[in-house]
């Protein structure tokens, strides 16, 4: 009898961050996982010693990473989209040089805005990213390659827009929606598929009234969303980067690696602007937006403390948002531990707005 070949896992890359994009990573022969930390549980004192003060949740990721939680890691790609992952960036390159990190980190600098110089810069940063991948994996990307993970990629990018479609449609739950995004950021695309099938048939929603979007912090789990949703709320969509505006799905056509690491830099431009790197005008436009594509009756925001940017965005929004008849219900400054209280505050909020009984 002849032997069935090994299918030989293809090494995981950590992602630290919503920067990377997943094309190039798979094309390198690695799975991107994204470390999302949590939003409670400790923290060591000597990741609090090393970040100093910083957004609780970039500093569990550093806890898993110092753990040893992910030590199975071939590499770590840290993304400068905050300020506190800048800082966290820091500390591995320091720890990874002294030899307690098993694995290479490489920073992903990939500034957003656009224009031909921006571009230009973004694009080399995918170079040395594909390089960097490349070195950790053993594997060549090339157009072949990038071309088999725009197949893969895409498919992940499709089952997620229907995802979208059924939590508007109410249909799917936000906490489930969530799930699905978590499983197609830390798994390889065909496990995903599956993984978002099998959320999606374990989902049953019932009915749920108001309808609200989330802003503000992006969410490392599904904690809040429940809390929410128990208390008979539904989210319907959200503007941070661990959902809507997750970088995944989305790939370009390309007939040379240069030619792909420039058309990604220009779709990198036209991502939903992020709290930490855009304006407020920026923010509130695209909210805006979003609230007409879902059809949500008001929006929630949580801010946690130390978090780069969202708190400074919501005037403005409650503003814009009070314009056209929409409330806005928000807890800002979130400490560590504040999960729970800051969502029980939220479900009081909405409350009174005398969208659901109280």
């Amino acid at each position: 009898m002849t032997a069935e070949p090994v299918t030989v896992p293809a090494p995981r890359i950590g992602i630290i961050g919503a920067d990377a994009p997943r094309q190039i990573l798979l094309a390198a022969g690695a799975t991107p996982v994204r470390l999302f930390g949590a939003w409670s549980g400790d923290i060591s004192r000597e990741a609090a010693e090393l970040l100093g003060a910083a957004d609780a949740v970039a500093a569990r990721v550093l806890d898993g990473v110092l753990s040893g939680l992910h030590d199975d890691l071939a590499g770590l790609v840290v993304c400068n989209d905050s300020a506190a992952n800048l800082r966290v960036h820091y500390v591995l390159r320091l720890l990874a040089e002294r030899g307690r990190i098993p694995y290479p980190v490489q920073l992903l600098d990939t500034p957003s805005g656009g224009g031909p110089h921006v571009n230009r810069f973004v694009a080399r940063q995918y170079e040395r990213l594909g390089g960097f991948v490349s070195a950790c994996t053993g594997k060549v990307l090339d157009a072949d390659t990038l071309t088999a993970a725009a197949g893969r990629e895409k498919s992940l990018g499709e089952a997620l827009e229907r995802v979208r479609e059924r939590r508007v449609a109410g249909t799917l739950s936000g906490s489930a929606a969530l799930r699905c995004y978590a499983a197609a950021a830390q798994l390889t695309p065909e496990q995903a598929l599956d993984a978002i099938e099998a959320i999606q048939q374990n989902d049953t929603p019932g009915t749920m009234l108001p309808a609200v979007f989330m802003t503000g912090s992006s969410h490392p789990d599904t904690t809040v969303y429940e809390a929410l949703e128990q208390a008979g709320i539904a989210i319907v969509g959200e503007d941070h980067d661990a959902g809507d505006a997750a970088w995944i799905g989305q790939t370009v056509d390309a007939a040379s690696p240069g030619e792909a690491f420039r058309a990604l830099a220009e779709l990198h431009a036209q991502r939903p602007p992020s709290a930490s790197r855009s304006l407020t005008s920026e923010r509130t436009e695209h909210l805006l937006a979003e609230v007409r594509r879902t059809g949500a009756a008001g929006v929630v925001a949580l801010v946690r403390d130390l978090d780069d940017g969202p708190v400074w965005d919501l005037p403005a929004q409650r503003e814009a948002l009070a314009a056209r008849g929409t409330w806005l219900a928000g807890v800002v400054r979130v400490p560590a531990d504040g999960a729970a209280a800051a969502a029980a505050e939220l479900i009081a909020s909405v409350q009174l707005s005398g969208e659901i009984a109280s």
